[in-house]
């Protein structure tokens, strides 16, 4: 159709539409010297326009509304991983390194199950505190991982705490027993070898394959961190046991990283080096063990429990973190053991190699 205005004529309405829409914001011309079919023609499209938006704005409130209550319900592949509400079992959380671990994991909303052996009342001090913070503690159990039937059974009345097959989703394998003997000293039975053993290496890997069943079965995946030691890479005498209960328990790590990856369950470990704990803390403040420790530490200090926590929440939270032996150790063993030189003096500037 042919439209034409003070001469000029043109192919198509559009095109006139896009050459009206420009000669009405230069004021070349009124509203009312449109031409006719143009007029008539607008107005059916603004009543158009009118009654599909009379029922568009509806459609569209309904469903911003619809899509503010699902999407928080769906899961996201950008989403962190949190611990809020996570069902956490803490071994050999009756005070230390684990009673640390246990409280800080409930300050970031995780539901703990405070393990021990035989410190009830400590293990009762854990669950106390982190109520106390506001956090959620389900209970203390008792179990003495020397025998492997014991922990069969603990894991057994877990159904009790969480649900029939339910939980954990964290779990930290923290007991351990430090045994500091000479390999002469060591009776013919090798009783302190094989309870090592038991308690440090067979115990977390029992502990791992019953909790990987459950994390599995539920669906979700889980995590599972062990507490190992800069003794599992380098050493001294009169602690061989430890040493290599720690160094298979760093292997136990990579492996049921890789092999259990697919099932979305990640495992790491913690290795800490000179942590004073309540045991030892009046210990390890006296001037001579200071003076001992001290020049071997880079950093200058000592760790503490709360440093280790917080490196176990790392290990927890990142999910690209997996098979990782996580060393915090003040710097230790990343000095070689040698006698400590003096500093080289400042070299002058004509001494400097370009």
């Amino acid at each position: 159709m042919m439209l034409a205005h003070s001469g000029i004529e043109y192919d198509d309405e559009a095109i006139w539409g896009v050459e009206f829409q420009r000669r009405k914001v230069s004021g070349e011309f009124p509203w009312d010297r449109l031409p006719m079919t143009v007029r008539v023609k607008n107005k059916a499209r603004r009543e158009e326009l009118n009654n599909s938006t009379f029922l568009v704005v509806p459609l569209l409130l309904i469903i911003v509304a619809l899509l503010s209550v699902l999407l928080p319900l769906l899961p996201s592949a950008n989403a962190a991983y949190t611990l809020e509400h996570k069902r956490t079992l803490v071994t050999g959380a009756s005070g230390g390194i684990g009673a640390g671990i246990a409280k800080t994991l409930a300050q970031k909303g995780a539901r703990v199950l405070v393990h021990y052996n035989t410190r009830r009342d400590g293990a009762e001090a854990t669950a106390q505190s982190i109520r106390d913070s506001g956090g959620i503690c389900d209970g203390i159990i008792q179990c003495d991982f020397r025998d492997p039937s014991n922990i069969r059974e603990m894991f057994g009345t877990l159904d009790g705490v969480w649900g029939e097959g339910v939980g954990p989703d964290v779990l930290i394998n923290n007991a351990g027993v430090i045994p500091k003997r000479a390999v002469e000293d060591e009776e013919d039975g090798l009783g302190v070898w094989m309870e090592t053993m038991q308690v440090n290496l067979n115990a977390p890997y029992q502990l791992s394959k019953l909790a990987h069943q459950r994390m599995k079965g539920g669906g979700n995946g889980g995590v599972i961190i062990n507490v190992s030691s800069i003794h599992a890479s380098i050493s001294v005498e009169y602690m061989t046991a430890y040493a290599a209960s720690k160094a298979g328990l760093d292997r136990l790590t990579a492996g049921l990283a890789s092999e259990w990856a697919d099932d979305n369950i990640r495992v790491n470990a913690v290795a800490p080096g000179v942590v004073p704990v309540e045991r030892t803390e009046a210990l390890m403040a006296k001037k001579e063990v200071q003076d001992l420790w001290l020049p071997h530490l880079p950093v200058g200090r000592m760790g503490t429990v709360e440093e280790v926590a917080h490196s176990v929440v790392y290990l927890c939270e990142n999910e690209w973190t997996t098979g990782t032996i996580l060393t915090i150790d003040g710097g230790m063993t990343g000095r070689a053991n040698m006698p400590f030189r003096p500093r080289p003096e400042k070299p002058k500037s004509d001494d400097t190699c370009l």
